[in-house]
C-alpha cells in the first residue's frame, strides 16, 4: 500500500512539474516556441497564437513548488483577478485563461523590451539622477493604476519593470494583494517562512508601502549605474537571473545598505531624503500622491540648480 502511495506521489509531482516543449500546440491554439523563464510560482513560454496570424503571446502556467494543487488554484485565482481588473497599454493584457492537462494557464500579450536587470547589468545602460527620478515618476503612474483599484503589486523589482525604447512597463501580478483579501489567505500564498530577512518582510507587507519600498530599491540601482558601475556590479552579485513576464521569484534581492548608499552617492539632498522615506529609513510614505509630489519637487530642484 505504501509503495502504491509513493508511486502516486511521484506521478503527481511529475505531472505538476512537467514542461511544455517547443512545437507543442496548447489548447488547440498556442504553439510553444520556447521557455521564457521559470520561478518558484510558475513557468512562462513564448508562443505563437495560431488563431491570430501567429502573433507572439506569453503563456504562463501556475506551478508552485510548494503547497500542491490547492495553493496553485489560489495563486491562479489571484493573478487572474488582477489581470482582469487592469487595462493599460504599459501592462500585459490578459488574452485567455484555461486549464490544459491539469495545468492552469494564463495567456497575455507579449511586452517587448529589457527588464531593468538586463538593462543595467547586461546592456550596461546608465541613468543620470534626473533620468532616474523621471523614470520613477512615470513608473508611479502605473503603480497608481493598481492602487486606485485597491491593489498593491508587492513585487516591484529589477525583473518586473521593463524598458522598451524609453517606454516603461510593469509586469507580473502573481503577488498582487487585493485589499479586500483577508491576511490569513495571503499567508497561504506567500513564500515567507520563519527566518526570512526583514527586507523581504517589508517587500511583501500588505500595505502600499511595500510598493514604495520596491521603487526605492530600483531607484538606487539606477543611480548607482551612473555614479559607480563597479559598485553596481558588486551589489548585483547574487541576483537571481530571472527575466520578463513574471516567472522570477528571487529568494532574496540584495539589500542596499543604508549607510553605504548614503555615503557613496553624490545626489541632491532632496533626492536623498526621498529615498530614505521610500526605504522606510525615515518617516515612510503612506500615499502615492505624496511620493509623486516629492519626485516632482526633486526634479524641479535639480533643474533649478543647472
Amino acid at each position: 500500500m505504501r509503495a502504491l502511495q509513493r508511486m502516486v506521489g511521484h506521478l503527481s509531482r511529475w505531472l505538476q512539474e512537467r514542461h511544455f516543449m517547443p512545437g507543442m500546440v496548447i489548447h488547440g491554439r498556442y504553439e510553444v516556441e520556447g521557455r521564457l523563464g521559470m520561478g518558484s510560482y510558475g513557468v512562462t513560454y513564448m508562443c505563437r497564437d495560431l488563431s491570430a496570424n501567429g502573433k507572439n503571446v506569453v503563456l504562463k502556467t501556475i506551478q508552485p513548488l510548494r503547497g500542491g494543487d490547492h495553493r496553485a488554484q489560489l495563486i491562479y485565482d489571484r493573478e487572474l483577478r488582477a489581470m482582469q481588473a487592469l487595462d493599460h497599454p504599459q501592462m500585459p493584457r490578459l488574452l485567455d485563461h484555461f486549464v490544459y492537462r491539469k495545468q492552469r494557464c494564463l495567456v497575455m500579450s507579449f511586452m517587448n523590451g529589457y527588464n531593468m536587470g538586463e538593462l543595467l547589468f547586461e546592456q550596461e545602460h546608465s541613468f543620470t539622477e534626473r533620468e532616474s527620478l523621471q523614470f520613477m515618476l512615470e513608473l508611479s503612474q502605473l503603480v497608481q493604476q493598481m492602487h486606485e483599484r485597491q491593489m498593491v503589486h508587492r513585487d516591484i523589482s529589477l525583473s518586473n519593470v521593463l524598458w522598451d525604447k524609453g517606454r516603461i512597463q510593469l509586469i507580473d501580478f502573481g503577488l498582487t494583494w487585493h485589499q479586500d483579501e483577508p491576511p490569513a489567505l495571503v499567508q497561504q500564498l506567500d513564500e515567507l517562512v520563519s527566518g526570512d530577512e526583514q527586507e523581504k518582510v517589508i517587500r511583501r507587507s500588505l500595505h502600499v508601502r511595500s510598493d514604495f519600498y520596491g521603487m526605492g530599491h530600483l531607484l538606487l540601482y539606477m543611480l548607482y549605474s551612473s555614479f559607480d558601475e563597479q559598485r553596481l556590479v558588486t551589489v548585483a552579485q547574487g541576483e537571481d537571473n530571472t527575466h520578463r513576464h513574471g516567472t522570477g521569484r528571487p529568494e532574496s534581492e540584495p539589500l542596499l545598505d543604508n549607510a553605504s548608499w548614503e555615503q557613496q552617492l553624490d545626489i541632491h539632498p532632496y533626492t536623498h531624503q526621498l529615498i530614505r522615506r521610500l526605504l522606510q529609513a525615515d518617516t515612510p510614505y503612506d500615499r502615492l500622491e505624496d511620493v509623486q509630489a516629492d519626485l516632482r519637487q526633486a526634479l524641479s530642484l535639480l533643474n533649478a540648480d543647472t
